[in-house]
């Protein structure tokens, strides 16, 4: 795996993207999870990111407001995905770029591709408006 021509061994900020995909396993969850890079911080070395999902829980459904974090992705966009999927928005997580480096090297995860433009926009701007970071990590991630 490389990423704009930097080795497996050598990961930094500088080689990933907002819009990047991984797929790997995640303690607590039974199965392979994909996750997309939203947004990185120069400043931290974190990495903002979400989940892809392919069913939400069913107390969604009665809840508007996590319903409306919820990005729909259409799976015949991308060869990673084979059905509709969504963006899980409501609880963006933060890791130092360091901990993706180390989950790659010992197999962890693994990129996959790349989501759109259009859908990383709104990613982005679900995730800028739900609540979930503060001004300071908007600016962080987002350079807003």
């Amino acid at each position: 795996m490389e990423f704009s021509g930097i080795g497996k061994g050598e990961l930094t900020m500088h080689s990933l993207n907002a819009g990047n995909v991984f797929i790997g396993d995640f303690e607590g969850i039974t199965h392979k999870k994909y996750f997309i890079i939203a947004g990185v911080s120069g400043e931290k070395m974190f990495f903002c990111s979400v989940f892809i999902n392919s069913n939400f829980p069913k107390y969604f459904y009665s809840n508007k407001t996590l319903l409306g974090l919820q990005v729909n992705i259409k799976g015949a966009k991308y060869n990673f995905l084979n059905h509709d999927s969504f963006v899980s928005c409501n609880n963006p997580f933060q890791y130092p770029v360091r901990d993706l480096a180390e989950w790659i090297n010992n197999d962890m995860c693994r990129y996959v591709g790349d989501v759109d433009s259009e859908d990383l926009e709104n990613i982005t701007q679900t995730i800028i408006n739900s609540g979930a970071l503060t001004k300071k990590e908007i600016n962080q991630y987002f350079k807003i």
